[in-house]
């Protein structure tokens, strides 16, 4: 299980990548940890990339996503990609439509990553 994050001041992005069996708290963690990190700011755009990663949803998980980033509103007022593989992308558009609902509208989910870097503004 890894999440790692590279914070481009020059960009204004913030790319989180997941790699092998993730859980939300580790999720969540991440999102907490880049939220604290003196060199990111809210307007930063944010693509939490889980393509590479192994991620099996728990009944609960998309309630505890969306608390986290309604927690983090303030924090996060960029756009947000999560980009997932297709065997996640029915319930990455569930957790973005649960955000929106919950009051987080910035985020959006892919399949593709250079689709998100589009969508957030950052060039390839």
């Amino acid at each position: 299980m890894s999440l790692n994050y590279a914070i481009d001041p020059e960009k204004k992005h913030v790319h989180i990548t997941g790699e092998g069996p993730l859980t939300m708290p580790a999720m969540i963690a991440v999102i907490d940890e880049v939220a604290e990190d003196s060199c990111f700011d809210s307007n930063f755009s944010v693509i939490f990339d889980l393509t590479g990663a192994g991620y099996t949803a728990e009944l609960a998980d998309g309630d505890a996503f969306v608390s986290a980033l309604k927690r983090r509103l303030e924090n996060f007022q960029g756009r947000f990609a999560l980009t997932v593989p297709e065997s996640l992308h029915f319930l990455a558009k569930m957790y973005c439509v649960l955000a929106k609902v919950g009051g987080f509208d910035r985020m959006q989910c892919f399949t593709d990553l250079d689709e998100a870097k589009k969508w957030c503004g950052v060039a390839s």
